[in-house]
């Protein structure tokens, strides 16, 4: 049954404002909560290779910002038909290729943050979503006359507005000097001292006369010298100002936890590890570089097990140091600053593989 032009019109705003909504709640729920929502998007961008932490934050927003945008822009009728449909088809289809990849590279697991953690989708459920709405574009561009005389006002402003909204309410955080967030995991190889023969000031009878003060260099027992992993740098070097104290992470062995504040696995994790302290007298000392509100530590500890020395650090420097771990707890081991252990991407913490990293 053919339809009436009032019903075609009726059917095609529908489908206009079923567009502009999905677009708009995609938006939004990647910039929301704005303390870190676009910062996980700037690192799914950076796991996929796209950019590095240098350009990410950038794109992340040009590529939100472009979506409101598009989502607006459905509402409103100038280069609706020759430039707004057309867009959004292409970035949906931009977005199924991405998603494609994503699914014969890592598998089909996961949320792909199409709608950030509003309504976690799969990437086979994200795809299906896209291809409706591409379906829906095309009847659209195929039923939507062209418009005699576009005006390219309306749609600038709302492009202008929005992206400097954004760069005023979200601005991105340079950091193309940013901390590195890879490190390799060291040998069993244990650095001693080559030279065993040490060289200080006597007083001794010389040729040069009696009671001279001359340099000796005297072998010494290899037992004496200080033997252990040369001390490095890590990437953890900058942090030092716990709530505890200022403690020097590259000092000894000591184990680092990337916590988010409203992460349950990070609460178990942190339970596992002090059960392992209170078992083992020699477990190394763990603090904890948290993501998250002052206000949520409490609640935190007191679900994992018990207060730990933590630091609550920039969202953006959090998301860089969670490196290959697509989502938090990070757990490293380390010794003067080397790395004996390093636990991401795990349902469950591998405790006997963390006491092997600390006794090594």
């Amino acid at each position: 049954m053919a339809l009436t032009l009032r019903q075609k019109s009726v059917l095609i705003w529908a489908l206009r404002v079923f567009i502009s909504i999905m677009f708009i709640v995609s938006a939004f729920s990647k910039m929301l909560p704005a303390a870190t929502a676009l910062e996980v998007f700037a690192k799914q961008i950076v796991d996929i290779g796209v950019t590095n932490w240098c350009y990410a934050p950038l794109l992340a927003r040009a590529i939100v910002g472009f979506e409101l945008f598009l989502g607006l822009a459905m509402l409103q009728n100038n280069y609706l038909r020759n430039l707004i449909i057309p867009a959004t088809f292409l970035l949906l289809l931009a977005f199924c290729i991405h998603l494609t990849i994503t699914i014969f590279t890592t598998g089909n697991i996961g949320s792909c943050g199409c709608f950030g953690d509003l309504i976690p989708m799969t990437p086979i459920e994200a795809i299906i979503k896209n291809l409706i709405a591409m379906a829906v574009l095309v009847w659209l561009f195929l039923k939507i006359s062209p418009k005699e005389k576009d005006n390219i006002v309306l749609p600038l402003v709302i492009f202008v507005l929005i992206y400097i909204g954004i760069l005023i309410f979200l601005p991105p955080k340079c950091c193309c000097a940013s901390i590195p967030s890879s490190q390799e995991i060291v040998s069993d190889t244990i650095v001693t001292p080559e030279d065993t023969l040490v060289q200080y000031a006597d007083t001794i009878d010389s040729a040069d006369g009696p009671g001279v003060s001359v340099s000796v260099r005297k072998p010494v027992d290899t037992q004496d010298v200080p033997q252990g992993r040369k001390k490095v740098n890590s990437i953890f070097t900058r942090y030092s100002k716990f709530n505890t104290g200022t403690v020097d992470l590259n000092d000894g062995k000591k184990i680092v936890c990337l916590y988010s504040l409203d992460c349950d696995h990070c609460q178990e994790s942190s339970m596992l590890l002090q059960k392992l302290k209170k078992n083992h007298p020699g477990f190394p000392g763990m603090y904890v570089l948290a993501l998250g509100e002052e206000s949520q530590a409490d609640d935190f500890f007191s679900a994992a097990g018990g207060r730990l020395p933590y630091m609550i650090i920039d969202p953006q420097e959090f998301f860089q140091l969670l490196d290959k771990a697509q989502y938090p707890p990070r757990i490293v081991v380390m010794d003067n600053g080397n790395f004996l252990g390093d636990f991401l991407n795990f349902e469950h913490l591998d405790t006997a593989a963390v006491m092997r990293a600390v006794n090594r």
